[in-house]
């Protein structure tokens, strides 16, 4: 798929929650834009260590940056962690390491 075509198709994805009526915090319901910001957040808080950043590009996708620059437009987060991978050539980053979870866990995000 070519890049504008994704930005402007549909782009929710099966783990995008934000709206529905389960996906609440102190009974009020979480908006897109709040779920992508504490997305965002957490991803970044990974990719820290490995000179990478991650942004939100108009609400419909992502852009993963380098410390050289290189670029990657993803729309979702199979696409964040394929082009995590191609930048980090191997070098494995575990959204699931307990250690992270612990840390997490402990500043409360």
């Amino acid at each position: 798929m070519c890049g504008l075509c994704g930005a402007l198709g549909s782009n929710q994805y099966w783990t995008d929650a934000a709206g529905s009526a389960g996906f609440q915090r102190n009974g009020v319901t979480v908006t897109r834009r709040d779920e992508r910001r504490q997305r965002l957040a957490v991803i970044n808080r990974l990719l820290r260590s490995r000179a990478l950043r991650l942004r939100d590009w108009g609400g419909n996708s992502y852009v993963l940056e380098d410390a050289r620059g290189k670029v990657d437009n993803v729309y979702n987060l199979a696409g964040i962690w394929a082009a995590v991978d191609e930048h980090t050539a191997g070098d494995v980053i575990d959204p699931l390491d307990p250690a992270f979870l612990d840390n997490l866990e402990r500043e409360g995000e």
